[in-house]
């Protein structure tokens, strides 16, 4: 069976260099943010509960939903939060089902998923790859590259699971592993050290078949 792996860390951790670094390697990936962005556009009647329960305004005038105006409302409001997250998720972990399935015949796979900790997601995945990142280099990354303020920055971060628990949850899995990105708090990630660790764990894996 193809070993899934969960690709998880908090904002502006390296998440996305990381991903496209294993699919250059071979390793199937999915992003659960590229299928949230799909379902937004593209799953009408997702898109009708979200119209009801949050307004016209989060649309625009082709009916898209307008993420950074829906982000803001349930960024703000833990229970519509919630609400949204509960008609969200489970058509995400169908998506991820579904590309398991697909790629059954490799010897991995990988889910890149933000909130694996804070939807209880772990104990589904045979290891769970961690992105730390000090959260004085997230929030500088947050704003050289994002253009995010200072304040705004904080608030995301300061949003999410702390780093401390992630490492706890990641260290208490049987297939965890803390992956270091430092990297440039200036500017872009430094690659090459991530790459360096990404490579030792795609070592460590069996082959197809194993």
């Amino acid at each position: 069976m193809i070993r899934r792996i969960a690709l998880t860390g908090g904002i502006a951790c390296g998440k996305s260099l990381a991903g496209a670094y294993l699919k250059k390697q071979g390793l199937p990936v999915i992003d659960a943010d590229d299928v949230v962005h799909d379902l937004l556009r593209n799953d009408e009647a997702l898109k009708s509960k979200i119209r009801e329960a949050f307004g016209a305004e989060v649309f625009d005038e082709s009916g898209h939903v307008k993420r950074p105006a829906l982000g803001q409302q349930v960024f703000a409001d833990p229970e519509r939060r919630k609400l949204l997250e509960s008609w969200i998720h489970p058509k995400t972990r169908q998506a991820m089902e579904a590309f398991y399935a697909q790629h059954g015949h490799q010897a991995a796979g990988v889910c890149i998923i933000p909130l694996l900790f804070e939807s209880r997601l772990a104990d589904r995945y045979d290891a769970v790859w961690l992105l730390d990142t000090p959260p004085a280099i997230q929030r500088q990354r947050l704003i050289t590259q994002r253009g995010m303020s200072e304040a705004d920055a904080m608030a995301r971060i300061q949003n999410q699971m702390s780093r401390e628990e992630k490492r706890t949850l990641t260290q208490q899995h049987p297939g965890g592993h803390i992956i270091d990105n430092v990297g440039d708090a200036a500017s872009a990630e430094t690659p090459e050290a991530l790459y360096k660790q990404l490579d030792a764990l795609l070592k460590a894996l069996p082959t197809a078949g194993e």
